[in-house]
């Protein structure tokens, strides 16, 4: 096998049995000697078929023997990660969207096991996604884009190759790759941490990154807050600081608190209710009615308010969500409360 790196591609080398969900020359291909990710542009909307014609020409290779996938993904931030038999090439990016992997597994490996090995490599793409809290439009778990691609390639050792017991022990056909099996745990293992890396290659994706662009990634904004805060703000009396000046202090008080673990946790724990318990219906027919007997977003509310601003933030907090200004009249069942508590608390803690 040799991993071709250029600019605007990457290709391997090599004679494989491959099976993928590749653009070009997907499914099954036996004896396969190139397999190429390419980079487009994220507005392509071209003839995948026709560019990889046009680079198969120019590189003189049998079009049935080369299986090609896009992404708009550049090849710099590609990571290549290799465990034991098992070689990853793994391109990721939240903006371009296309996940793809291609794995080269030096053992010989059925169908069903080629199959096997896809599907762990799909189930691990997802992991690593989870881990990362990462979302679509609609606040469901982002699980993948409709343009990602698996390529598993696995080498072919002729049969006769067979002579003696320790070939065989080399040459053997590996019948299943499940996650429950050695090599489908391998495969598991490198892909979720490949796609975690190649989303921080990228788009400086971590696990850790801050409760604030968490919220943001869910469209709800820093500006936002400081905005609904204002409307229910008294203006000030003399010698207090004027507007602006109190917006410039609240944002930088939000940032500050939100940078604590305990703020930080509780906005997760109310986004995780709606998403996860709300949405999906776990609550009951009580949580889709946001209906009286729920008071668990109000006590997160109520604790962060305090947390942040002590006994005074309570009164301020039931100010806020009484009245519902601004973004919290468009959020859901718990985290209203939440940013509302937010709110509450930074305004209580700056003007007492």
């Amino acid at each position: 096998m040799k991993i071709e790196r250029e600019k605007g591609y990457i290709a391997v080398h090599g004679d494989f049995n491959v099976l993928s969900s590749a653009v070009y020359n997907g499914g099954s291909v036996r004896a396969c000697s190139t397999i190429i990710n390419l980079n487009v542009s994220e507005d392509f909307h071209g003839d995948a078929f026709a560019v990889f014609d046009l680079i198969i020409e120019e590189k003189k290779l049998e079009r049935e023997k080369v299986v090609g996938i896009m992404t708009a993904v550049p090849m710099e931030n590609a990571v290549i990660r290799k465990k034991g038999d098992i070689t990853a090439i793994i391109t990721a990016g939240i903006s371009a969207s296309t996940i793809n992997i291609i794995l080269v597994i030096e053992k010989d490996l059925s169908q069903a096991a080629m199959a096997n090995t896809l599907i762990v490599a799909t189930e691990a793409k997802t992991a690593a996604l989870f881990d990362l809290d990462m979302r679509d439009e609609q606040g469901d778990l982002f699980t993948g884009d409709s343009t990602d691609s698996v390529v598993v390639a696995c080498k072919s050792f002729p049969k006769t190759f067979v002579k003696n017991a320790s070939q065989f022990a080399e040459a053997k056909e590996e019948i299943f790759a499940g996650k429950a099996t050695k090599l489908g745990n391998a495969v598991y293992g490198v892909v979720r941490k490949g796609v975690k890396e190649a989303l921080f290659q990228y788009n400086g994706l971590t696990v850790d990154r801050p409760i604030l662009k968490r919220l943001e990634e869910r469209g709800i904004y820093l500006e936002d807050m400081v905005s609904t805060a204002m409307e229910l703000y008294v203006p000030p009396v003399e010698g207090e600081a004027g507007e602006q000046e109190l917006k410039r202090r609240l944002e930088a008080t939000i940032k500050k608190e939100c940078s604590d673990v305990n703020v930080a946790l509780l906005l997760a724990a109310a986004l995780h209710s709606d998403e996860e318990e709300i949405s999906k219906g776990r609550a009951g027919k009580a949580g889709e009615e946001d209906a009286a007997c729920i008071v668990a977003d109000e006590l997160i509310g109520i604790d962060i308010a305090e947390y942040i601003g002590g006994k005074k933030a309570f009164f301020n907090f039931f100010y806020y969500d009484t009245r519902k200004p601004g973004i919290l009249s468009q959020l859901d069942v718990f985290m209203d409360d939440a940013i509302g508590g937010l709110i509450a608390g930074c305004m209580s803690k700056m003007l007492g």
